[in-house]
């Protein structure tokens, strides 16, 4: 968060009911730094989390918050954010200053920002869980709806299916395979960074970093991964891709990744298509 400070956010970390063994813990570490919010009405457990965990979170903003906030961002521990291009790009061209406060506003309403995914099972189109942002009325109506409704589903797929129930319609800016992707350790140039190899494909769903365009970087399941995926950012978004020294040859292809060429040399995608 640090690297971002001139980027006007709050980020704060939504913890389901730990259990009484951190109980305590949670409570000093929120004492300490004051960036938890704690839903200890809701058990901490992958089923939560993978369903009712971020409408509940809605929930609490509206009822609780201090503020009303224009935008909303989720997204899972697994996920680098660049804050300042998501900021810069997506946001604040979206807004406007008050000529007398100097504050800014949204000038957009029911939109969702994220990775388009289409259930082929349900036909329905939704913003896939790893992040998406909100503007506050959806967050509203989101939390309103599930009160309503009560959806029991995959969090992503639970937006998709209350704007269903209550026949709503919203606004979505779709990310660009360049903007958020899933990290590919294999498609890296194999010089210890996070770099894309030369031959990659920067449109596809799942490559390794290249260009100015990379907002959300998700499945860093290892600190190795995270750390090597930050090194390519700083205070002013993603650093300029540096060149490719001679003495470093590509190495680490995977099946999957000779698969993926494949199909992109036959003009077709051998990306997943949701579920």
């Amino acid at each position: 968060m640090s690297m971002y400070r001139d980027i006007p956010f709050d980020g704060r970390f939504v913890v389901s009911n730990p259990g009484p063994q951190w109980t305590d813990s949670v409570a000093k570490d929120n004492g300490t730094f004051g960036d938890i919010i704690l839903l200890d009405h809701i058990a901490e457990d992958d089923i939560t989390a993978n369903s009712i965990k971020t409408l509940e979170f809605y929930k609490w903003l509206v009822a609780h918050s201090p503020r009303r906030y224009d935008f909303v961002s989720k997204m899972d521990t697994d996920v680098w954010i660049n804050a300042y291009g998501f900021w810069n790009r997506f946001l604040l061209p979206r807004m406007e200053r008050n000529a007398v406060t100097g504050k800014l506003s949204s000038t957009v309403d029911r939109t969702i920002f994220g990775e388009t995914y289409h259930s082929k099972s349900y036909d329905l189109v939704f913003p896939q869980g790893a992040m998406y942002t909100a503007t506050w009325d959806m967050v509203a109506l989101l939390a309103s709806l599930q009160a309503q409704f009560n959806v029991i589903t995959g969090e992503d797929m639970a937006i998709a299916v209350l704007l269903l129930k209550a026949r709503e319609q919203v606004k979505f800016v779709n990310f660009r395979g360049t903007e958020k992707f899933d990290f590919d350790e294999a498609d890296t140039r194999g010089d210890g960074t996070a770099w894309a190899r030369p031959g990659t494909h920067p449109n596809a769903t799942y490559h390794a970093l290249v260009g100015s365009d990379p907002i959300a970087i998700h499945q860093l399941r290892s600190e190795v991964s995270f750390r090597k995926v930050a090194k390519c950012f700083y205070g002013q978004g993603i650093k300029t891709t540096p060149p490719q020294t001679a003495s470093v040859t590509w190495k680490y292809g995977s099946w999957s990744t000779y698969w993926h060429d494949f199909w992109t040399l036959m003009g077709l995608s051998g990306q997943p298509g949701g579920i």
